[in-house]
């Protein structure tokens, strides 16, 4: 456990920007630069589950199809969005 000192006063500021490297980061920056119907090429897997766990936390639908040559193409959706 933490021993911290009970007379210790914390300062509480705003304002104060996030650094870059958070996990997921990337794939959040890259889905808000992404309007309903565009897609994106991914390299695997890996980066197709990211990038579609990115477009479902901002509320939208995901869709993807393996290509060739390995890779991922991942559409963003609108919510209302049916085949």
């Amino acid at each position: 456990m933490t021993n911290i000192n009970k007379k210790s006063i914390y300062k509480i500021e705003r304002g104060i920007p996030l650094p870059s490297n958070r996990r997921g980061g990337k794939w959040a920056i890259l889905c808000s630069q992404m309007n309903d119907g565009d897609s994106v090429v991914v390299a695997n897997h890996n980066e197709c589950i990211n990038m579609r766990q990115a477009i479902i936390r901002s509320k939208k639908k995901s869709s993807a199809k393996q290509l060739s040559d390995g890779s991922y193409r991942v559409w963003k959706l609108p919510m209302e969005w049916t085949r």
